[in-house]
């Protein structure tokens, strides 16, 4: 059974950090976890909150397993709806071309390249996507 996991930032930070491949998250940090059957199998954090913008990272347990409609419903429902923001960024390394793959089947659109700029060193790419184009989200919260 999948459980969606609120106000939990202690717990879901930790566990997402290192299978981003960051050492921590921004100050403004929130969480979503998904459980199934007690354990952890995906955290989705936003950070960098801005005026129209905020950043969104997904960790998971490196299956498919955790990818339901429940969790993508909730994950873009949080930042577009609850924060009412009019976009959110998705910053991934280069030459990370599974999740680059994911973030694009999910409707996010490259943005840039940003050499030297992830934590390790590497390169970057910048992606986004606008409310309006969130299929994730009824028609009318578009």
């Amino acid at each position: 059974m999948y459980k969606l996991i609120y106000g939990e930032n202690a717990r879901l930070l930790p566990w997402a950090a290192p299978r981003i491949g960051v050492t921590a998250f921004r100050q403004d940090a929130q969480t979503i976890g998904y459980e199934r059957d007690g354990e952890l199998v995906a955290v989705v954090v936003f950070d960098g909150f801005s005026y129209g913008d905020g950043y969104m990272h997904v960790a998971s347990d490196g299956s498919r397993r955790w990818l339901t409609r429940e969790l993508l419903s909730a994950a873009f429902a949080y930042p577009f709806i609850q924060c009412g923001l009019r976009r959110i960024t998705a910053l991934v390394p280069a030459k990370n071309s599974v999740a680059l793959k994911f973030d694009e089947e999910l409707g996010f659109r490259r943005e840039g390249y940003h050499p030297h700029a992830a934590e390790s060193g590497g390169d970057i790419i910048s992606l986004g996507m606008l409310r309006e184009q969130c299929r994730f989200l009824p028609q009318e919260a578009r």
